[in-house]
């Protein structure tokens, strides 16, 4: 599943990390807005998959489709599936909300692994190659979880997307609490436990005004994130 997981990487830069502000909203005025994201995502994919692009990936009855077919299966599909979710949230009402989101999101993770190759015998699904996985989840702890944790606050208060100051405060303190996980041995325990008492300390000091679904999908999210780093870097927990 190499390609599958170089493709979720090249997925989640281009959809979280390369997505500017402008970007976002400029795929929501009009088609070219959307087709230089799409853009985005296709010139990510083809960096990262490069090596590979000329092997199938794939097959259709008798038709295989090679890395480039495969990627141009993948433009239209993640064009088609974002015009669908601004089509519902402009033309049909539906909330822009946490389960529009993650609707979309698996709808986009579907389609590449549909298009990526089967994975060979002897190769776990779960470990991928140690860097691709190492920075999918890192993306994962700092702009996805952002994201996320966005759309649930939105949802259950009403809040907006939080403040230049208190976004990247808090994705320091997810991406310093995953950091912990890369210790050899039980050392990492003590130090996110630690950690996490700080994390609380902050809230009840209000140096920033942080809600416990905030804090608790922080943790959640980024502790489940490390887990899953530490087996890839070191084959076990």
């Amino acid at each position: 599943m190499a390609i599958f997981w170089r493709l979720l990487l090249s997925h989640l830069l281009a959809d979280f990390t390369l997505q500017f502000d402008i970007v976002n909203k400029m795929k929501r005025k009009n088609v070219w807005g959307m087709a230089l994201h799409c853009l985005t995502h296709l010139v990510t994919a083809v960096a990262l998959t490069y090596p590979h692009l000329r092997e199938v990936w794939f097959t259709l009855g008798p038709i295989g489709f090679n890395g480039w077919a495969a990627l141009a299966v993948m433009l239209a599909a993640h064009f088609l599936v974002d015009e669908l979710r601004i089509y519902s949230m402009k033309r049909m009402g539906y909330p822009d909300g946490t389960i529009g989101f993650l609707a979309d999101q698996v709808m986009h993770v579907y389609v590449l692994f549909m298009i990526a190759p089967i994975a060979r015998p002897g190769v776990g699904f779960f470990m991928p190659e140690r860097w691709v996985g190492i920075a999918a989840m890192s993306v994962l702890v700092a702009h996805v979880t952002t994201v996320l944790i966005y759309f649930i606050e939105k949802d259950l208060y009403g809040t907006g997307f939080p403040r230049f100051d208190e976004k990247y405060f808090l994705i320091f303190e997810r991406v310093v609490l995953w950091s912990f996980f890369f210790t050899s041995g039980w050392l990492w325990l003590p130090f996110a436990a630690a950690w996490t008492v700080q994390i609380f300390y902050i809230r009840r000091k209000r140096i920033l005004d942080l809600s416990l679904a905030n804090i608790y999908l922080s943790l959640g999210l980024t502790s489940a994130a490390g887990l899953w780093t530490r087996y890839i870097y070191f084959g076990h927990l």
